[in-house]
């Protein structure tokens, strides 16, 4: 569904849209789009251990992003619902 993120994704300029904005975008829709979903966005990705904040950039702690896209991107390739796809990021 969406490729492996690492680390040098978040640096790069050009070219493919990277997996992690694709994961991004898919999560925001999942959320209902709009501010409600960017907010589904952000407690998605807190929960697959982003700990960054709204003024942290993913470049700046790349390693701890690429793991928590990681995550959600491996929860979502499984994820019947919003739910399931909460659970498998709990446990």
């Amino acid at each position: 569904m969406f490729e492996v993120v690492s680390p040098e994704d978040f640096m790069k300029i050009g070219g493919d849209k990277p997996s992690h904005l694709k994961i991004e975008e898919a999560l925001i829709k999942m959320g209902g789009n709009g501010a409600t979903g960017g907010t589904f966005k952000k407690d998605i990705l807190k929960m697959a251990g982003w700990t960054g904040g709204a003024l942290t950039t993913y470049a700046s702690r790349s390693e701890v992003a690429a793991e928590a896209f990681n995550r959600v991107r491996k929860a979502l390739e499984t994820a019947s619902s919003v739910d399931d796809l909460k659970s498998k990021l709990i446990h």
